[in-house]
């Protein structure tokens, strides 16, 4: 048996010790907490989370609480790791149905990917700008989020982004070894990108970040994706903030899809 409940059988296989009566009732007052505290996030902002209010929801003293979630910063790390999580499963979600529905079951390509993901995201913060606003707007003050609780979760989104970049890099390289060797005098097709130039210290940050994720691309490929993606986080934020005004607020849904078709271009080309 080891530390986290886990146990490993004759044949190898690991199993989990039942969970005790005392864990199943934790576990399901955190999940009401986190219920609550998305309630007042929607109802309040982010700054003005109260412990006291959740305590008054789950009909508890406020000492009782305490034993759950210590203070506002700890309820507001509970509550971005939950956005997190959900935004980040939207987008599995919305991947994976794209890739299902793909002909012959091979996958879809990365551009249809890439807009699997960025209507995933569009969606999932119009659904939720409360929680889209904790994530991506403007930083509760005084609060740092602690990254060992928020990173996992949080970078889910981003490495799928690296993944259908590194994808269409490589497809763009087997094209142009295609035409390489196909008819004489066809030539090679220009690159779908212009070269850029990456500083050695972004490079060695990138490097570190795509062995992290997994994944295997150049400097560049991951300057167009981490760009594409900040670039949409912008978008949707203009878009649920309503900073483009009312008169863009009428034909968001269109102008919506004409950003997302040029931020698809910094990922897979024209």
């Amino acid at each position: 048996m080891t530390a986290d409940g886990t146990a490993t059988t004759a044949d190898g296989t690991a199993t989990r010790k039942p969970a005790t009566p005392r864990a199943v009732a934790r576990e399901r007052t955190m999940a009401r907490i986190v219920e609550l505290g998305n309630a007042q996030l929607a109802e309040c902002g982010a700054g003005e989370l109260s412990v006291r209010e959740i305590a008054r929801g789950l009909g508890m003293v406020s000492s009782a609480v305490y034993r759950y979630v210590c203070s506002r910063d700890e309820l507001l790390t509970l509550l971005i790791v939950d956005a997190y999580a959900d935004l980040a499963d939207a987008v599995d979600g919305a991947l994976a149905e794209v890739d299902t529905g793909s002909e012959k079951g091979i996958g879809a390509g990365p551009r249809a990917r890439f807009h699997a993901l960025a209507t995933a995201m569009v969606r999932w913060a119009l659904a939720h700008p409360e929680r889209w606003t904790l994530l991506y707007g403007t930083p509760v003050s005084g609060y740092d989020a602690p990254a060992e609780s928020t990173n996992t979760d949080g970078t889910r989104v981003m490495a799928r982004m690296l993944m259908i970049a590194a994808d269409a890099d490589a497809d763009a390289g087997a094209d142009a070894g295609a035409a390489d060797v196909g008819a004489s005098g066809a030539g090679t097709p220009a690159d779908k990108h212009r070269t850029l130039y990456v500083d050695p210290e972004v490079r060695a940050l990138l490097g570190v970040h795509f062995a992290e994720f997994g994944v295997q691309a150049d400097a560049e490929v991951g300057v167009r994706a981490v760009t594409a993606w900040s670039s949409l986080v912008g978008v949707i934020s203009a878009h649920v903030f309503r900073q483009l005004g009312a008169d863009a607020a009428a034909v968001g849904e269109q102008l919506l899809a004409s950003q997302v078709e040029l931020l698809a271009d910094l990922i897979t080309g024209r």
